[in-house]
């Protein structure tokens, strides 16, 4: 098995900064998605922004913080660079439907589309509602509904969903937001956690638990935060940060190779 670390680019914060505890002059913050090569197929993890973001997707006052793509750093031109085209993707996990992690999903129609349930209920009624978070776009909805999304939703009361031998879909419950799902990868080399938004950055993660500038729900948040801490130590994995731009930095990135 192979887990590739796919570089998505970044978004610049030139104003308030709810995410990162960088205080320097317009810190950025990593979006990235990640790769398994798995027995059972191609699994992907959250799929970035909406490659037409800063192109009229997002709405104007969003465009102030922007997003930096990079040189082909849409999820359907990272795995075109492994050779992998977007209908040979079997699974998508969502760690929640934030414009940053879920705005690619359209491109997956043939995949089984894993989200917490709570989350997918709660936003499908805002934007009947509409009542939509600034951090949950109309743009990223319409593309689901027009993509016809295979959607599976992962139950409040299930805790661990495995897919295939070495992975399983963590249901971490409300927090960040309505309902974020985690991802245990178990390779011969190591196995990590990755923990998306449930948990921005290490130094919201240690010495002691920090809150960050966006949560839906205070004392899940941290709730979740203590329960990763466990389930890390049992699992002895790595935590994978959402926004943490160091620790990005030292991961290895698709085009320079994998982990296995």
């Amino acid at each position: 098995m192979k887990l590739y670390v796919l570089d998505l680019g970044k978004i610049v914060m030139m104003g308030d900064n709810p995410v990162t505890k960088d205080e320097g002059e317009n810190p950025a913050i990593p979006i990235h998605a990640f790769l398994l090569d798995t027995p059972a197929g191609y699994v992907l993890f959250d799929t970035g922004c909406h490659p037409q973001a800063m192109e009229g997707a997002w709405p104007k006052e969003l465009c102030g913080n922007p997003y930096v793509p990079g040189e082909h750093g849409s999820v359907p031109e990272r795995l075109a660079e492994l050779g992998i085209q977007p209908e040979e993707i079997s699974a998508v996990v969502l760690s929640h439907l934030h414009l940053d992690h879920a705005g690619g999903a359209h491109f997956f129609p043939r995949a089984k589309i894993y989200v917490q349930q709570e989350e997918l209920k709660h936003v499908m009624a805002d934007q009947k509602n509409g009542t939509l978070s600034v951090f949950h776009q109309k743009c990223d909805l319409d593309n689901w509904e027009q993509a016809h999304l295979q959607w599976v939703p992962v139950p409040a009361g299930v805790r661990e969903v495995p897919l295939c031998p070495g992975v399983t879909i963590v249901n971490l419950g409300p927090g960040h937001s309505y309902g974020m799902l985690g991802m245990l990868v178990e390779l011969e080399s190591g196995n990590y956690l990755l923990a998306a938004d449930a948990i921005y950055s290490r130094a919201h993660y240690e010495p002691v638990p920090q809150l960050s500038g966006v949560v839906y729900d205070e004392k899940g948040y941290f709730d979740t935060m203590e329960f990763l801490r466990r389930y890390a130590a049992e699992h002895h994995a790595e935590l994978l940060f959402g926004h943490d731009m160091k620790q990005f930095q030292s991961l290895k990135k698709s085009t320079e190779g994998y982990y296995q």
